[in-house]
């Protein structure tokens, strides 16, 4: 579920007090979902579209066991707040790298696809700023990854406001939200922003 935009235009970082882990951020969201809530304008369709074509090609890959946190202006209310659409999707993946492949198979890979792994030419292509946690790697470099990634991601740039994010699986329901999509693009009816 995705909760309403609190009077700073921004997910909440958190629902309650309840100690479970869906009332807090990031929360969990399928691709059907994003496309409704997220679908409300001509410049976040095509963010959405890049999105999942961005999702399509790491599946390509075989990057299927993971998960990617969604968030920047894209996860905001930036049109009530700052006057404009988002510009891009922030997405920091946290993905397996595809079984058997050895580190000089991995960094061979990422070179011969840099559209994935290059921030610059990711945002060229998919309209998102990227970045990869891999999951393989010691424990404890993975927390601190995390613990990086979620300290800039859940605050606004410029005035460092607390905000929440969102997290999709790899493998999610991309092709119904494509069609969904492709019917909002089409001149279907929006659904309308909580």
């Amino acid at each position: 579920m995705i909760p309403a935009f609190n009077h700073s235009h921004v997910l909440p970082p958190f629902l309650g007090h309840g100690h479970s882990s869906t009332t807090a951020s990031p929360y969990d969201v399928n691709a059907t979902e994003l496309v409704a809530r997220f679908g409300t304008s001509p410049e976040r369709l095509v963010l959405l579209d890049g999105l999942f074509r961005y999702r399509a090609a790491w599946r390509d890959l075989g990057f299927s066991e993971g998960f990617q946190w969604l968030d920047g202006s894209f996860v905001e209310d930036v049109e009530q707040h700052m006057g404009r659409p988002p510009a891009d999707v922030d997405v920091v993946t946290f993905a397996y790298p595809p079984n058997g492949m050895t580190p000089h198979e991995i960094n061979a890979m990422m070179q011969q696809h840099s559209e994935l792994f290059d921030r610059r030419k990711c945002k060229d292509r998919f309209g998102c700023d990227s970045f990869l946690v891999r999951l393989n790697v010691p424990v404890r470099r993975l927390v601190r990854e995390t613990t990086f990634w979620h300290g800039v991601f859940s605050h606004r740039r410029g005035d460092q406001l607390w905000k929440g994010l969102l997290q999709i699986p790899l493998a999610s329901d991309d092709d119904e939200a494509k069609m969904q999509l492709e019917n909002l693009n089409t001149g279907g009816a929006r659904v309308a922003a909580t």
